[in-house]
């Protein structure tokens, strides 16, 4: 006992236990490094609080630029790191659920398997959007250009007094548009259309086209900024995502 106390105390370790040692020792950091490291990395990600480690934990306040995510679990996913890519995946839980990955740097942005609502947070200034909703979204965005996009998009607008009804749904399938990531959503009774184009600097604009709106409707539209289009009125704007 006493021979293997003083072996112990001069260091004289094998040097494959030494080795594994130190190995056990990185991995305990690696394992064990914050959430917030991670973060700091992702695109337009912010966030009042993160919890818990780099694979697993717990995100307050997120937001993705200007669009609301509220309190979601996050963390690393580890495959994309063998090829050098840092992705991180976002999942809320509860009564409206929401679930996706981003990665990106340096001017890079990619958005994959994007499930759920988010709130547009006054993104889109005087457009008023209300909710945008995901199936099966992605797009990436790099060198000034859209590389590619797919899947569903559904926006909320609020309900038009002059035109009387609900709220107005919009949907289509995204995709690219020259530099441009295109949200080409129309409405159910083909009455409604919007284009969206978002470009890589966050630039957007959008054209809202109203087709053959009841006569007695118009005046109030026109005072709320609509003018005439062939076919109908519409109204363009356009701002920068923040």
């Amino acid at each position: 006992m006493i021979g293997r106390w003083i072996f112990l105390r001069d260091g004289r370790w094998p040097a494959g236990s030494r080795m594994t040692l130190a190995l056990l020792f990185l991995a305990a950091l690696v394992v064990l490094l914050p959430l917030r490291l991670v973060l700091g990395g992702v695109p337009g990600l912010s966030a009042s609080a993160a919890e818990g480690t780099i694979w697993s934990g717990r995100v307050r306040d997120a937001a993705i630029g200007p669009f609301v995510l509220g309190t979601v679990d996050a963390g690393l996913s580890p495959l994309p790191l063998l090829v050098g890519r840092r992705e991180v995946w976002l999942r809320r839980g509860g009564a409206d659920p929401l679930h996706g990955r981003i990665s990106g740097a340096g001017g890079e942005v990619r958005l994959s398997s994007v499930d759920g609502t988010v709130a547009p947070g006054g993104a889109f200034g005087g457009l008023p959007v209300e909710a945008i909703n995901f199936a099966g979204f992605g797009a990436a965005l790099a060198d000034g250009r859209c590389l590619s996009a797919e899947g569903s998009v559904t926006a909320t607008l609020p309900p038009l007094g002059a035109l009387g009804g609900g709220p107005i749904l919009l949907s289509g399938r995204a995709r690219c548009d020259g530099a441009a990531l295109l949200l080409p959503l129309r409405g159910s009774g083909g009455m409604e259309r919007l284009d969206l184009r978002i470009h890589a600097n966050g630039g957007w604009r959008a054209e809202f086209v109203l087709a053959d709106p009841p006569m007695e409707a118009v005046p109030a539209l026109v005072a709320m900024g609509f003018v005439a289009r062939p076919g109908g009125l519409g109204l363009r704007t356009s701002g920068r995502l923040r």
